[in-house]
């Protein structure tokens, strides 16, 4: 769900800003003779909610920041978004302490503008806010991958456990059907065995090699070296790309590679606050492998 807490929060945050900082604006722009009375009436019923959506404001933001991959009180624009969310909220409720209209309104909205600027520039460092196909597949991959967590699949041993099983019943009732003799296997074979079942659940054989596949991350060209020894990926690096912010990317690019690497399966989960890279790397290694294949069909995200 990290994900989706994320990714939510950070649009409702975005909103409320906009919202909070939109009714001066409305108000410079309906006045005079040209006044329209329906931007009026809007203008009065978001000053009517200004204390609520403000503190909306605040709590959301500090969601956000909680889930997203940076430290919520480490230096960084979305932090001081948050700060200015609270010295807005603190000249709004101080404003009876302070003498008169323009000892509050002033600061209040010179605040407002900083937060403005604050959030543009987070917005940019970030890349922006994600569209909705993208926070689609997002979600829907860590959905998937959050289930397969919760029920679990066979482990390794018991997978080879089971296929040992299934050929000696088979050899049982070696009267009613026809079936290969069974050898009690060495421990070589039981590795080899053991090693094809944890590749993408013994679904896919490689040929051994190093491999360079290319996907688009946040940017374009994000290209991946793949290295597969006796069909175990072996080594997974990211040999250039074009992504904005190593704040963000970086992470992803040294937990990605190595948790495929740990998992046996270019499919893992991705790092929050930096979704686009993450999914790149997965599927420029998807691309990658895919002259690799002997036998079997790879994974898609």
């Amino acid at each position: 769900m990290t994900v989706i807490i994320n990714v939510l929060t950070a649009w409702l945050s975005v909103i409320f800003a906009a919202l909070l900082a939109i009714i001066y604006l409305l108000r410079i722009v309906n006045k005079g003779t040209r006044k329209n009375e329906f931007i009026a009436k809007i203008n009065r019923n978001l000053r009517n909610s200004h204390k609520t959506m403000g503190i909306a404001f605040v709590i959301t933001a500090c969601v956000h920041g909680f889930f997203s991959s940076g430290a919520i009180l480490s230096f960084n624009f979305g932090t001081l978004c948050m700060v200015m969310g609270v010295l807005l909220g603190l000249t709004y409720f101080l404003r009876k302490m302070l003498r008169g209209k323009c000892a509050w309104i002033k600061p209040h909205r010179w605040l407002t503008v900083v937060l403005i600027v604050f959030l543009g520039v987070h917005l940019w460092e970030v890349g922006g806010i994600m569209g909705p196909e993208a926070f689609f597949n997002s979600s829907l991959k860590e959905v998937e991958a959050s289930v397969e967590k919760l029920y679990g699949t066979k482990t390794v041993s018991a997978t080879a456990a089971d296929q040992s099983n299934s050929v000696t019943t088979e050899n049982s009732s070696a009267s009613t059907t026809e079936s290969t003799p069974v050898t009690t296997p060495d421990a070589s074979v039981t590795d080899t065995v053991v090693t094809k079942a944890n590749l993408f659940l013994g679904s896919v054989d490689l040929q051994d090699g190093t491999y360079t596949g290319v996907a688009e991350g946040y940017g374009p060209e994000l290209t991946v070296s793949v290295t597969v020894a006796e069909n175990v990926i072996t080594d997974v690096s990211v040999v250039s790309h074009n992504e904005n912010n190593v704040k963000y990317y970086g992470k992803a690019i040294d937990a990605v590679p190595a948790a495929i690497i740990a998992a046996q399966t270019p499919l893992v989960d991705t790092v929050s606050g930096a979704t686009y890279t993450s999914t790149g790397i997965m599927q420029a290694v998807i691309n990658a492998l895919e002259p690799a294949v002997i036998s079997g069909t790879l994974p898609s995200l």
